[in-house]
């Protein structure tokens, strides 16, 4: 491939480079939705930096432990003291070191210093200097690690006194997680008197990069100090002190190995880099995310489960209530028909003419307190009902609570960090069922609830009752007496009308009497399926009504719940699109040569 080709080629992949991180950033965007600083947003800032980058000089970031001689290496790269130096801490800040005429310093931001310099090595390459990995300061570190993203090529310095430290291995973790092109720099070599000291230590670094990290490091072992000498050294003492510095070598990789077509490579595998571990980390929200909306989709079951069973229950403990209606029905069709049995008698002729006062016999004889028992069950089935609806939101309220505590025992977001939007977003709507259920527990008025209960229940009764009666909406009371009475009051008027006009025939009072029973019994069977289908009816709205509202106040979670899953399912294969197509370029710029 020729020089024209390459460039070509780099062109190429470089506008689809683009075009594959600007649809990452959709993504991340459209992911995170409106939501304040947080690891997604921070996602986003990070992958817009690189690609920013793509436009920049080649990026050379310079880590390490504090007093690893991260400053003096770049000093000796230099070949000369343009930074400062020092046994303790002396880099607070990121230090950006680029070509300029002069030798410069001004203070960009609070954490980022300039230095212009003139060397014709930084008209190609900046180079970062950054705080100690294992600075005291904790703000050290985090600026040291914001800046790694943005890196095209990382120099990790290492002490050869203290060789790969625990600090040393989990950076170098830290690093090779956004795909960096890592050379180790080996400094203090010439602490290392013997060669078996030195390949002792070179296969300790080597070793532990294999096992703990997967890949086969580039080292170069250095002496800055020696190099410092050879700067101040004359004739063959600054020869020789420079040889041993080795710090050629590494310059002759930087200089020269790392020629244009090389620093173009590294440049593209950059944002490439940030885009898979981007990808990789988004996906990791997504599992975690996914795993608290199959907890929070199994509340929404528990919760319906729960529904489920208060209804069966409450329809089983309802039969009993119908039984006692029915059974005081029952009671009063028996004194009527002995009440016919020994009413309608040759020897009460004088008495049955007498209908006021056969009337008041019947109603103290056979309705009794019918109406007044009937009256009061409905009651108590309408406070029962009342009390297990309390019990049922009790329940929910509850496990609310329970289900809060498992999931935030700490009383922190729900979710730690995974997004704050998401956080707040589903602690607000299962935060608002427990409310509603809360509000529901605490306001619970009964006299005030069974009122407006029983008299839905009492009208339902009345209007079922009311047919039976002939249109008698007078009360329980008065329609019992309407259906009982109106009816078989007409017939005894009937039979003393017969008495008068034909005599006491010796058929005719035994033919009304069972008449009155035939005719009462049925209107007591009427009356029992009235009674039965009103308060069924009365029972199973009052049900269906508690139930959907606690289904009213589930709507908001379930459909949190349902909209995040399939929010989910979307980004999960958007995500694996584009890190497929990453990868397909990654490949593409590995064969750039």
């Amino acid at each position: 491939m020729t020089g024209e080709d390459q460039h070509a080629r780099q062109r190429e992949l470089l506008q689809k480079i683009r075009i594959q991180a600007n649809r990452l950033q959709s993504l991340l965007v459209r992911f995170q939705g409106a939501d304040g600083p947080n690891a997604t947003s921070d996602y986003t800032s990070t992958l817009e930096q690189a690609i920013i980058s793509l436009d920049e000089l080649f990026l050379l970031v310079i880590v390490g432990e504090f007093n690893a001689g991260k400053s003096a290496l770049i000093n000796a790269l230099l070949r000369a003291p343009v930074l400062e130096e020092g046994p303790v801490p002396t880099t607070a800040q990121i230090t950006k070191v680029r070509y300029g005429m002069q030798n410069t310093r001004m203070q960009l931001d609070k954490t980022t210093i300039e230095q212009l310099y003139p060397h014709d090595f930084l008209k190609n390459i900046s180079i970062i200097d950054t705080p100690g990995i294992n600075a005291v300061l904790r703000e050290h570190e985090r600026l040291t690690e914001s800046f790694i993203p943005r890196s095209d090529l990382i120099l990790l310095v290492i002490s050869a006194d203290r060789s790969f430290t625990e600090s040393e291995r989990a950076f170098l973790e830290r690093i090779r997680r956004w795909g960096k092109k890592v050379l180790i720099v080996l400094n203090k070599a010439d602490l290392l008197r013997t060669q078996q000291d030195f390949d002792q230590v070179n296969r300790f670094i080597k070793e532990n990069c294999r096992r703990l990290l997967g890949f086969e490091p580039i080292i170069f072992p250095v002496s800055v100090l020696q190099a410092q000498q050879a700067q101040t050294a004359v004739g063959q003492d600054a020869i020789r002190l420079w040889e041993r510095s080795r710090i050629g070598t590494l310059e002759d990789y930087l200089f020269h190995k790392l020629d244009e077509g090389e620093q173009a490579r590294l440049k593209l595998l950059n944002p490439l880099g940030v885009m898979q571990r981007l990808t990789q980390e988004t996906e990791k929200t997504i599992e975690q995310r996914q795993k608290l909306l199959a907890d929070d989709e199994e509340t929404v079951r528990n919760i319906e489960r729960r529904l489920q069973q208060h209804r069966v229950r409450m329809e089983q403990n309802f039969a009993p209530w119908l039984n006692k209606v029915e059974n005081i029905v029952l009671e009063t069709s028996k004194r009527g028909d002995q009440f016919f049995e020994d009413t309608i008698r040759l020897r009460r002729t004088l008495d049955l003419i007498k209908s006021e006062k056969i009337q008041q016999e019947f109603e103290q004889q056979v309705l009794s307190d019918s109406a007044t028992r009937i009256d009061q069950t409905v009651k108590e089935l309408i406070d029962w009902q009342l009390d297990q609806e309390q019990v049922l939101w009790q329940d929910i309220l509850e496990y609310i609570d329970r289900r809060q505590r498992e999931s935030n025992p700490r009383n922190e977001q729900m979710i730690g960090s995974v997004n704050r939007r998401f956080d707040t977003s589903r602690k607000y709507v299962l935060e608002a069922v427990r409310q509603e259920a809360s509000r529901v527990v605490e306001s619970y008025n009964r006299p005030q609830q069974a009122a407006g209960m029983a008299e839905e229940m009492q009208n339902a009764v009345f209007q079922s009752l009311a047919v039976v009666a002939g249109g008698v909406t007078v009360g329980t009371v008065g329609i019992i007496a309407a259906t009982a009475i109106g009816f078989t009051f007409l017939d005894v008027t009937g039979i003393t009308a017969g008495i008068a006009l034909i005599g006491l025939g010796f058929f005719i009072l035994p033919y009304q009497r069972r008449r009155a029973k035939q005719k009462f019994d049925q209107k007591m069977q009427q009356l029992r399926t009235q009674l039965a289908t009103a308060m069924k009816d009365q029972f199973s709205k009052g049900l269906d009504s508690a139930i959907q509202r606690v289904h009213d106040a589930l709507a908001p979670y379930t459909s949190f719940v349902g909209s995040e899953q399939e929010k989910n399912r979307t980004m999960k294969q958007q995500l694996s699109e584009v890190q497929s197509e990453t990868q397909n370029l990654q490949n593409a710029v590995e064969h750039l040569r």
